[in-house]
């Protein structure tokens, strides 16, 4: 019995010890733009220069001012900076389970004419966390900000610009944040050449979260230009808009990533950044590549597209070709419970609406999403599959477009139990299957062998967003694909969280499931059908 109760009062002493070592790798700074006070509160705060100089910064266990692994540093008040300038420039890194936190306190604001600008690779921005750092969250708070206040088409200012760079940065996190009027488009206006040059977060490295944020008014929004042997990157809850692309993965040069997760986002209404000629083309999510790079493991799930997209979308997903142009080379990837609604009176899309045209090895799976076209009676393609390895497009309701899918140059693994609706009726341009028009479901299903379970019928029973209602021939008309979901498609297992605006419901484990990204029962949120403003 002693030396049972020597070895609880020997693990007592060492569990203090290793709770008073967390303690000790915790403290807390505060930081205003100008201050002299002693960093210990928002009425004393220390310099915003105090952060900028790397002698303030450790690499051991922060005390007093100090910061480093577990230091929390508060931001508070207005930082105003000069035109093209950087406020906040990280000197250190973290570590695990003692990040450093740049919190944004209650109204806390950076805000310029403009910040400096990131693109090559520039480490520049309202804050930058430098290059190779790690451990490092920015956290926006209740109503932190980060804004450009006179940089776009009717400003003093049409500048590339920034609001944060992070370049081969590891286990790090952009939340709760809103980056908002980095360049405020009009539409028609070609003032700025190339749209890429405007970035909300600019980031490469593994083990990233950008979650939580409202985006808006910037040109490529989240940037995440790949190192080779990146993974681990997450991009989800967020509110996207006023963007020409929401998010991009690309690379420029013979780069590989593994794992890239986007999900329960909103991307809506990117319609001011069309210009006269559609030099910008608009997407929810852009990736490409070059020869010899990859992009493997991509997820894109539970996310909503809706709102006006003006007249120069390519589309609200679009990888690129893998033999032409600047290829994604994509590998494996997995598409399922998304909603894709285009408004009415949308331009005529012959891109495709979802455009996945690389699929260079493995499996592309696209799984329980609904997509609702413009009208059935011109020649917009709303799915678009080409140069695939491995298709799997299964549980996919498909309604009010001339052309709901097209397939070439890719091999069929399962294409079945989908539902389409009002189609074809553009002169029979439709269900394109290796680059020919079909021009019915009837010879569809004969010339590409699939489709077996599926169905098209012009009455849907559904609302105009894709809600099936009693009586809708998708309820009950799927395939069950309970046995996939697990791991990383575990979420398949319930419908979609429309982009995190609702609780999903659970799919049944056994029977027929719905068809689409909506189970028939217990829907209490969706999203309005619009119709596009004219631009």
């Amino acid at each position: 019995m002693k030396s049972q109760l020597k070895l609880w009062v020997f693990l007592g002493a060492f569990l203090m010890l290793l709770m008073g070592s967390k303690t000790a790798m915790a403290n807390d700074v505060y930081i205003a733009q100008t201050g002299g006070g002693a960093g210990s509160s928002c009425s004393s705060p220390l310099a915003v220069s105090y952060f900028n100089t790397s002698t303030n910064w450790t690499s051991g266990a922060p005390s007093g001012t100090k910061i480093g692994p577990g230091t929390t540093v508060h931001l508070c008040g207005t930082f105003t900076g000069t035109a093209g300038s950087t406020m906040l420039t990280a000197q250190g890194s973290g570590s695990a389970g003692n990040p450093i936190t740049i919190k944004f306190e209650s109204g806390a604001v950076l805000t310029a004419p403009y910040w400096a600008h990131s693109v090559g690779g520039t480490q520049a921005g309202a804050i930058t966390l430098g290059s190779g750092l790690s451990y490092i969250t920015i956290d926006g708070g209740t109503n932190g900000i980060i804004q450009n206040t006179a940089n776009g088409s009717s400003f003093a200012n049409q500048q590339p610009s920034t609001g944060i760079s992070a370049f081969l940065c590891s286990h790090c996190t952009v939340q709760n944040l809103t980056i908002s009027n980095l360049y405020v488009q009009v539409v028609g206006d070609a003032k700025l050449a190339d749209n890429s040059v405007v970035r909300a977060v600019d980031f490469t490295g593994s083990n990233w979260s950008i979650n939580n944020n409202t985006i808006h008014d910037c040109g490529w929004c989240v940037m995440d230009s790949f190192s080779n042997g990146d993974s681990n990157v997450s991009i989800f809850s967020n509110n996207f808009y006023a963007f020409g692309h929401a998010t991009a993965v690309a690379t420029s040069s013979a780069n590989a990533i593994t794992g890239v997760y986007i999900y329960g986002n909103h991307f809506h209404d990117p319609n001011n950044w069309a210009d006269v000629g559609c030099n910008y083309h608009d997407d929810g999510l852009h990736a490409f590549g070059v020869t010899g790079s990859s992009i493997d493991q991509l997820y894109l799930y539970n996310n909503l597209f809706d709102g006006n997209w003006g007249t120069c979308p390519t589309g609200f997903v679009f990888v690129e070709a893998g033999g032409s142009g600047s290829p994604a080379n994509l590998k494996n990837s997995y598409w399922w419970n998304n909603v894709m609604i285009v408004p009415l009176g949308s331009i005529e899309n012959t891109n495709g609406w979802f455009n996945i045209s690389s699929g260079n090895s493995g499996v592309q799976e696209v799984l329980n999403n609904t997509m609702v076209g413009p009208d059935a009676t011109d020649n917009t393609n709303c799915m678009v599959f080409q140069n695939l390895s491995g298709l799997t497009f299964e549980n996919n309701t498909v309604t009010n477009c001339g052309d709901p899918v097209y397939v070439t140059s890719s091999t069929l693994t399962s294409v079945d139990y989908n539902f389409y609706g009002p189609s074809c009726q553009n002169g029979n341009n439709c269900f394109v299957w290796n680059g020919s028009f079909t021009g019915s479901f009837s010879s569809w299903k004969s010339a590409c062998a699939c489709d077996s379970h599926s169905y098209q019928n012009n009455t849907t029973g559904f609302a105009s967003n894709g809600v099936p209602a009693a009586g809708s021939p998708v309820i009950g008309a799927g395939i069950n694909l309970i046995s996939i979901a697990t791991g990383s498609l575990a979420t398949l297992s319930s419908d979609t969280s429309l982009g995190n605006s609702r609780v999903p419901i659970a799919r049944p484990s056994t029977g027929a499931w719905d068809i689409g990204a909506y189970l028939s029962v217990g829907l209490t949120v969706a999203p309005s059908r619009l119709t596009a403003a004219p631009n």
